[in-house]
């Protein structure tokens, strides 16, 4: 006879087998999808403070916004709802309706035997319908309402005292109202893709101001000089019923611009005389200014256009790139401010940090990713084309309270004259940065040209997304930002590319893809396919997009080996850098802690991070501090840099002896800025796959960033697997 124990077990073995039998009577509650509709967001946002109105289709901020949240009546507002027309006016007309009497006889108007609605009960004993009641909402703080096709904001925008973050990217704005010179606690603002043809006026004196995003307007003219000062209702905002209107007056900003530390006017129409209009006597607590890809032309007078060291002494990063007839700088920046020239007919050769001293200069020739030694072939395109499209093609919760839901985007280009019938093969490229800085401009001049170009008498699609960046992300959120972005443009890219009215279409069976630097190792993991019997324990949790190859893997100058030596060791200074990067400059980018950022500006604050991981050794420890196990239990692991190697992965590849696509590689000979590569092509090559290697003798990192390098060696492998 079996022990109790035993017994035990087997009704436990029993009870796990057998099919589970609802409780009788039990019937599971329905699930309901909240749909996203403005009364439920404004709902959200009286309890959180933050509101969201994003890609709703809205022509104008909905009334609920300032009834609910304001508690201002309809009436009152600016632009009232329209009045809605009575519905017994548009009824059809029904069969006569039975008749009640009361005790004398007399026929109780408009209430039917079988009508016991509420508005019934209420016209049959004249009871007024009553006021929605209103309570005190959590004060709004942030305020999203990109892609919408909004014209004008109302004054009412202004009563938000409150507001730290206001979204309004991608409408039709052509300005911002006077009200929103009371928005004395805004931080940050973002108004690019609208139309607006000035800057401002109403944002010149918020003494909060810290970040302005304003690319892709028309912008022609800056002045700083008429600000519109705060009304006396956005001074009192907040402060008390004890202070008096005169000492709020005294309180209020006079200078113009007080803390803003980065301004982003890129891809407007702003001329070179137009920049005048940042010259003053105060001086500004700029630290990043972005006039790239504008109408900059001729030799650019620092002083008379407001950026010499005295009008801007903190300023960091100058960015110019773009402006292709530009031909110099004349005065004196700030000192070690690094400026961006990329494009431009004087610094051709890409975005350098250099800096600038009373004459025009050339960029330095030991800056960092810059060939040293190696100059293109003559003769070819040195034009640098611009996206076609922006699209958002992931939405990340916000990673703290206080922060904001991350869209990551991609740049789209497409080729002219294309047509829906003949769809195109695609390069995906991933921009560099050692997966802690950079952004999808950075995508390469030949790569910009490439869809025009063509390839076997067709054009081509080339998309560059954007990425988590570390250490706020973990490396697999980078990882899975990468997959994201191979099954969008699989699935989802020709239904975004009809919405918007492009006629070119993707090809989901002809995609390569492709990066530099840091962008070459997520083209390697994305493209390098994982065998099925492979535990996830050995490829460190990530196995790419599943059920799909691409047609080819391109990657330039690629990180590859993430557990090498050369990334354990200290190097103070970094030679090609040149000076040790204090750690003061670097603590506020790598706190763990922060909310994980998606994009980075191209000689910007964060620029300094690369030399500064290797100046500490601190490569693995970035990527990975805020990497959890993965799994549960005992069959839990930490995935680690040896395990999410792209040389780890190779080596499993080869030893399994599976299917591998075809591969080219390209990096140069004097490269210094990355761990050596000949073991990782020593491993791709004993794989099954074609494996095509390219030395580029004298070319350093990022050499392809010349806008005169053609790569012909990628391009005719590329006419050979597409």
């Amino acid at each position: 006879m079996a022990s109790i124990r035993e017994q035990i077990a087997l009704k436990r073995a029993a009870a796990r087998n057998s099919p589970i039998k609802p409780r009788p009577g039990y019937a599971p509650p329905p699930v309901e999808l909240e749909e996203r509709t403005v009364p439920g967001q404004v709902s959200r946002a009286r309890r959180s403070g933050k509101l969201d109105l994003g890609s709703m289709s809205l022509d104008a901020i909905p009334c609920e916004v300032y009834t609910d949240l304001l508690g201002i009546p309809e009436h009152e507002l600016t632009v009232p709802p329209p009045t809605p027309v009575p519905s017994a006016a548009l009824a059809t007309p029904t069969k006569a309706k039975q008749v009640e009497y009361d005790s004398f006889g007399r026929a109780i108007a408009g209430l039917s035997l079988d009508d016991d609605s509420e508005p019934a009960r209420r016209l049959a004993f004249g009871t007024p319908e009553p006021k929605k009641r209103w309570s005190e909402p959590e004060e709004l703080t942030a305020l999203r309402a990109p892609d919408n096709m909004i014209r004008e904001l109302e004054f009412e925008i202004g009563l938000f005292g409150g507001l730290k973050s206001v979204d309004l990217r991608g409408n039709k704005l052509t300005a911002l109202p006077n009200a929103f010179a009371d928005l004395l606690r805004l931080n940050v603002i973002d108004i690019s893709d609208n139309a607006l043809t000035a800057f401002p006026p109403s944002l010149l004196l918020l003494p909060e101001l810290e970040s302005v995003i304003m690319t892709h307007n028309a912008i022609k003219t800056l002045d700083l000089t008429e600000p519109v000062k705060p009304s006396d209702e956005g001074l009192a905002y907040g402060t008390g019923f004890l202070i008096t209107k005169f000492e709020r007056e005294a309180k209020a900003p006079k200078t113009v611009l007080p803390v803003l530390r980065s301004l982003n006017l890129s891809y407007n129409q702003l001329s070179t005389d137009a920049l005048a209009g940042l010259a003053g006597k105060t001086p500004l607590r700029l630290r990043v200014l972005n006039v790239g890809n504008n109408a900059l032309e001729g030799i650019l007078d620092a002083s008379a256009a407001g950026i010499d060291h005295t009008r801007m002494p903190e300023l960091a990063s100058l960015v110019l790139g773009g402006n292709k007839h530009l031909n110099g700088i004349e005065g004196d920046v700030a000192a070690g401010a690094a400026i961006d020239t990329e494009g431009c007919a004087w610094g051709s050769t890409g975005g350098a940090a250099m800096s600038l001293g009373a004459s025009p200069r050339k960029p330095r020739a030991s800056s960092p990713g810059k060939p040293v030694g190696y100059t293109p072939a003559p003769g070819g395109p040195t034009d640098i084309p611009l996206p076609t499209a922006t699209i958002t093609f992931a939405t990340h919760p916000a990673a703290t309270f206080d922060s904001l839901p991350l869209a990551v985007e991609m740049d789209v280009y497409l080729p002219k004259d294309a047509s829906p019938a003949t769809p195109l093969p695609v390069v995906v490229w991933w921009h560099g940065g050692g997966l802690l800085q950079g952004n999808k401009e950075n995508l390469p001049p030949h790569l910009r040209r490439f869809p025009n170009k063509g390839l076997n008498g067709q054009g081509v699609i080339v998309v560059s997304p954007n990425y988590r960046m570390a250490p706020q992300a973990a490396i697999l959120e980078t990882l899975a930002d990468a997959d994201s972005a191979v099954n969008y443009v699989r699935t989802k890219l020709n239904d975004k590319l009809a919405a918007i009215g492009e006629s070119a279409r993707v090809d989901p069976d002809r995609i390569v893809v492709s990066g530099g630097s840091a962008g070459g190792y997520l083209a390697l993991m994305a493209g390098v396919p994982t065998p099925q019997r492979v535990p996830d324990a050995d490829v460190g949790g990530h196995r790419g997009p599943l059920g799909w190859v691409p047609k080819g893997i391109a990657v330039f100058y690629p990180i590859t080996d993430l557990a090498h030596q050369f990334w354990q060791t200290k190097t103070d200074p970094v030679p090609w850098w040149g000076k040790s990067v204090p750690h003061e400059a670097a603590r506020p980018h790598i706190n763990p802690r922060d909310p994980p950022v998606a994009t980075a500006v191209s000689g910007g604050p964060r620029s300094i991070l690369y030399p500064y991981m290797l100046q500490e050794a601190l490569f693995p420890n970035l990527l990975f501090y805020n990497q959890r196990s993965v799994g549960s239990g005992m069959d839990s692991f930490r995935p680690d840099a040896h395990t999410l190697s792209a040389t780890t992965r190779l080596e499993i590849v080869a030893k399994r002896e599976a299917a591998m696509p075809p591969v080219f590689m390209s990096y140069g000979s004097i490269d210094d800025k990355i761990q050596p590569l000949e073991p990782t092509v020593e491993v791709l090559q004993s794989t099954k796959g074609e494996t095509e290697v390219e030395v580029v003798e004298g070319g350093d990192h990022a050499y392809d960033e010349n806008p005169a390098e053609q790569c012909e060696a990628f391009y005719t492998w590329l006419e050979r697997v597409l």
